[in-house]
Order: C-alpha cells, then sequence, then structure tokens
C-alpha cells in the first residue's frame, strides 16, 4: 500500500502515525513546501516570544522512527485521481494507493488588493518567521492588524512582545466575536488595551493600498492607516489551490464525506482545509483548530489503514494565554439558560440548553475545564449536576468519576 500524504501538519502528522500503527509495511511519503520538521502552530508565539523550541512538535528523527519518507521544500502543482497520481512543480509524478490532502489554511481579510506584496501571514513557521524576522531586523517598529479573531490577537500580541507598535482594528463591536460572549470580551480587551495595543472596534477596512506593494489600509470612512506590517487576520482561507482541475468538490474548503473521503476514490482530506460538521449543531464550516485536525488526522489514518472509522464532527474551542490571565472558550454562546459567576479577577460563563452543557467560557481560573468540556461534547445530561458546574473545584476526585460514568 503506497500513501502520500500532503501537509506535514498536526493532520498529517497524526494521520501517518495512526497508519503506521496499524499498518507496519505501508510504504508512507509526506510532501511539505515548508522547509522544516513538524511543528505545532499553537507553539509558535511561545518560540518567538520565549525562544523555546516546543513549537518543534515531533523530533528530528521522527521521519525515521515513523518509517516516513519525508520531502520538505517540495510544492505540489497538480492532483490527476484518474491516473492515483500528483505532479510536483518540479514535474516529477508520484503515483500512490490512496492520497491524504492535509494542505492547511492561510489568513485572509476579504479586501481589495490583499494580494499585494506586504502583506503578512501568521499561520505557517515560514509566514511568521518572515514576520518576525522583519522586526528583529530593525525593519519594522509598526504594525496594522485587519481583525481582532483569536489568531488576530495572538499576533498583536506577540509583537506588542517583542515591543512594536500595534494598532489593530475590527469592524464588530467586540473582539472575538466568533467565540467571545459580550462579558468575556470585554475583559478579553481591557486586557489587550493594558498591553499598549491600540484596538479599535466598529472600524471597517475597505482595501489595502499601495502602489505595487500594500503600505496602508483605507478604512470605510476614507481614512488611511499606514504601518511597516500589515497583516490580514479575519479568517482563514483553506489551500486548496492544488485541487484546480483534479475534479474534486470543495466550496470554501474540502468537501468530505463521514469518512474524510473527498468526491475523488482513494483521495481523502483532513484538517484546516475541509469543511465539516460542527460536533454539537451539525453546521458544516472550516474548523481550523488544532484540536480538531488532531482528532481528524486519527481518524483518517485508520481509513487509510482500511478500518472504516466515522468522524463525528469538528468542535468549536480556542484559548489565550499570553494576555496575563488566562481565556477558555468552547462550544456555543447561547442557551436556554446562563450560569455565570465572577470574582475579582475570575469569569466563568456556562451555557446549557436542555439540560445539555453546550458551551463554556473561562476568564482567570480556568480550573474545570477539562470536565466541563467531556460533558459537553459527550452530550451529558447535567441536570442534577447544575449547581457545581461553576465551581472551580468540580470535577476532582470522586464528582469527576460519577459526571462522567453515571451521567454520560
Amino acid at each position: 500500500m503506497k500513501i502520500i500524504i500532503i501537509g506535514a501538519g498536526p493532520a498529517g502528522v497524526t494521520a501517518a502515525e495512526t497508519v503506521r500503527t496499524f499498518d507496519r509495511q505501508a510504504e508512507l511519503s509526506m510532501l511539505t513546501d515548508e522547509p522544516y520538521l513538524p511543528y505545532s502552530p499553537p507553539a509558535m508565539a511561545d518560540h518567538f516570544i520565549l525562544g523555546t523550541d516546543n513549537h518543534l512538535w515531533r523530533p528530528s528523527d521522527w521521519p525515521y522512527q515513523t518509517g516516513v519518507d519525508y520531502r520538505s521544500g517540495v510544492h505540489v502543482a497538480a492532483i490527476e485521481p484518474e491516473a492515483h497520481r500528483i505532479r510536483l512543480a518540479s514535474g516529477e509524478l508520484l503515483s500512490y494507493d490512496r492520497l491524504l490532502i492535509s494542505s492547511g489554511a492561510r489568513l485572509y481579510a476579504p479586501l481589495a488588493g490583499v494580494d499585494l506584496p506586504g502583506i503578512y501571514n501568521f499561520k505557517s513557521l515560514s509566514a511568521a518567521e518572515k514576520l518576525v524576522g522583519k522586526v528583529r531586523s530593525g525593519e519594522a517598529s509598526s504594525a496594522l492588524i485587519v481583525g481582532a479573531g483569536f489568531i488576530g490577537m495572538e499576533i498583536a500580541l506577540l509583537l506588542r512582545e517583542l515591543g512594536v507598535k500595534v494598532t489593530q482594528i475590527e469592524m464588530l463591536d467586540q473582539v472575538m466575536a466568533a467565540m467571545l460572549d459580550a462579558e468575556t470580551a470585554t475583559i478579553a480587551l481591557s486586557l489587550m488595551l493594558s498591553h499598549g495595543i491600540d484596538v479599535r472596534l466598529k472600524t471597517k477596512a475597505s482595501a489595502f493600498v499601495g502602489n505595487g506593494r500594500a503600505n496602508g489600509v483605507r478604512l470605510e470612512s476614507g481614512e488611511v492607516l499606514q504601518a511597516d506590517l500589515l497583516i490580514a487576520a479575519t479568517g482563514v482561507m483553506p489551500n486548496v489551490d492544488l485541487l484546480q482541475g483534479s475534479g474534486i468538490t470543495s466550496k470554501r474548503g474540502i468537501t468530505v464525506n463521514d469518512y474524510l473521503m473527498t468526491s475523488a476514490p482513494d483521495v481523502f482530506a483532513a484538517g484546516d482545509c475541509i469543511e465539516s460538521p460542527n460536533l454539537l449543531t451539525g453546521e458544516v464550516l472550516v474548523h481550523a483548530i488544532f484540536p480538531n485536525a488532531i482528532e481528524q488526522g486519527r481518524v483518517v489514518g485508520m481509513n487509510l489503514a482500511g478500518y472504516p472509522v466515522k468522524y463525528e464532527g469538528a468542535e468549536r474551542m480556542n484559548s489565550l494565554k499570553h494576555l496575563g490571565l488566562p481565556i477558555i472558550a468552547a462550544g456555543e454562546k447561547q442557551g436556554d439558560r446562563i450560569l455565570r459567576e465572577q470574582h475579582n479577577n475570575s469569569l466563568r460563563t456556562i451555557y446549557l440548553q436542555e439540560n445539555q452543557l453546550k458551551g463554556f467560557q473561562l476568564v482567570g481560573d480556568i480550573k474545570a475545564a477539562g470536565i466541563l468540556h467531556a460533558l459537553m461534547t459527550q452530550k451529558s445530561d447535567v441536570s442534577q449536576l447544575e449547581s457545581h458546574l461553576l465551581d472551580p473545584n468540580f470535577g476532582e476526585g470522586m464528582l469527576a468519576w460519577r459526571a462522567i460514568t453515571a451521567f454520560s
């Protein structure tokens, strides 16, 4: 069995390891256009701020230990499903029995001029190295970030930590609107401001501007804001350019079935490049977060190895740890009942719907996140546990055992 994996992110790496667990004989090849060994995107900020190597998700001998033919700096130009082969930019043809596309995604903003040179990204290590390199070389001392979602906030905090003057614009009336409720977002905003980040809400960008190279952002008001670094961070765009001419179905991301198979025979897809159903609501979207990529990699690895496993759905979950006050948000931010408790710098909010935990937001004291997450994803009846859910110590000892075994 010859399996080719396009992409060396969390989905691709987990898939390779899963395949190898169940099939010691499979011929595994992994292709990445980046010049690095596998790394962890969530750990990149720590790498640049603290100088740690935690972002190196696997040891340098991982390809050898896993039995993977690892090829970095390789760009896939085309996929030819009928011939069961892929074409590299060099012209080389590689055949496969089964193919996994885990090509990831990039940051994006739906604005005129977004394709101009001079707009930076932080979704890949290569892109992040270019961004931080501009700062460390002394070429950049100011940054303008379009978008104040989780990734945009992380970039703002990183650049501020590196001494950059940061302005962040957001068209909505709160930061991280996709995940945080208004109360939690207010706390996050005050923390961003305390870091010296100029966050401007209800400020809509209309275009990146510049003569051949972007050097500013025009607002709907007509004002033009300029900075040394311009970053588009209103969302993510799956990397699906390699599908052109393949006939593989995609919308915003690659379309997959319950087994993470694409519309082409023997071609699977996983990670930030796919659209998948929300675990709780069933809504099909691009759910580009690390835990989803890991789980999709595990499921698709089983399927690649010949063990049919259905993917149950993606989660909505994110965390911020560089604000000085940790924030975790998971699931939905609405329900028929809301539990909320605030003590000093701690805010705990839980959303319930028909006696099921549909979402939670923790600020400051994030204890019990694990048990809350388990109850939410297992869709447990929490009616008999409701009085305990706001307790930071909920989930310890016998209570955790009872919650998981008796009420799941």
